[in-house]
């Protein structure tokens, strides 16, 4: 089967291995580069993570609104066919992920806005995009509008405020921890309230829960919600294989790490998690 995107979902989660096998490779090696150029196709695939493996070469890829900035490769070898992708009727597809190990998120087509093309360092460029699950949470909310049609108002603007950790959801975690339930942070403007059992998978009670929440820093908060962390029965934390020892280390994050408390109803909400999100030890 020739590689094609219709089957895809924008803002789904994709392992090159599941990739591969969609696409008809022998292996996931075909797709394992960050620029792939399938054989006799039209596609540009990009595979960036921002934040990399020490050993690997470290490129300055990030995304900000809905722009990629992104560095080529060292060796330049894509440079070309990638500036000259809308003459020649190419279409570039970006798969993006903040931290190796994990999941890519399909972000769809992506265009080129500028570039700057270097001979000793990595070529420099700018792509856009119209679509964007990390930066538009409400993504899950127009997904689950069937269930929220029916609710009263100042409900459902309670549930969809809860998707963001905002409004009575995060008053509520807020009260139940009073600072990071790790770290004991006590500033909550640089603290975020989330949702143990996602948001999408918890009932309307579920998502209102404050037992629901944690008040995490937003280190610990994206480990957690990618599943890179969890916490036992008493409430220890644990780390999972797919985080490296030096990348836990310079997140300072380790196992001696725990919650301040686990009240019984958290601990229920953290089975799910440890069940259904956490990656493995």
């Amino acid at each position: 089967m020739p590689v094609n995107f219709d089957s895809l979902e924008k803002g789904e989660r994709y392992e090159r291995p599941q990739l591969s096998e969609h696409w008809g490779f022998k292996s996931f090696q075909a797709i394992s580069r960050g620029v792939v150029t399938p054989k006799d196709s039209k596609f540009i695939v990009l595979f960036v993570t921002k934040e990399k493996q020490s050993a690997l070469t470290q490129y300055h890829d990030h995304i900000e609104g809905n722009r990629l900035y992104w560095e080529g490769e060292r060796k330049h070898g894509s440079d070309n066919r990638i500036v000259s992708a809308h003459s020649n009727g190419d279409e570039i597809h970006l798969f993006y992920r903040d931290i190796h190990h994990s999941p890519f998120e399909y972000f769809g087509e992506i265009f080129l806005e500028e570039f700057e093309l270097l001979e000793n360092s990595p070529s420099r460029f700018v792509f856009t995009f119209h679509y964007t699950v990390e930066q538009n949470p409400f993504i899950d909310v127009e997904a689950h509008s069937e269930e929220l049609d029916g609710l009263e108002s100042t409900e459902r603007q309670a549930i969809i405020s809860s998707r963001v950790g905002q409004g009575a959801f995060r008053a509520g975690v807020i009260s139940l921890w009073r600072g990071c339930a790790v770290t004991g942070v006590k500033k909550c403007d640089f603290l975020r309230a989330s949702h143990i059992k996602p948001w999408r998978e918890s009932s309307n009670a579920e998502r209102l829960d404050p037992m629901n929440g944690l008040l995490l820093t937003p280190t610990l908060d994206h480990l957690f919600d990618a599943g890179f962390i969890s916490f036992d029965d008493g409430g220890q934390m644990l780390i999972s294989l797919a985080l490296s020892e030096n990348d836990a280390r310079l997140l300072h994050v380790n196992s001696e790490m725990k919650l301040s408390k686990i009240p019984e109803e958290v601990r229920q909400y953290l089975r799910y998690h440890r069940d259904q999100v956490f990656l493995g030890e």
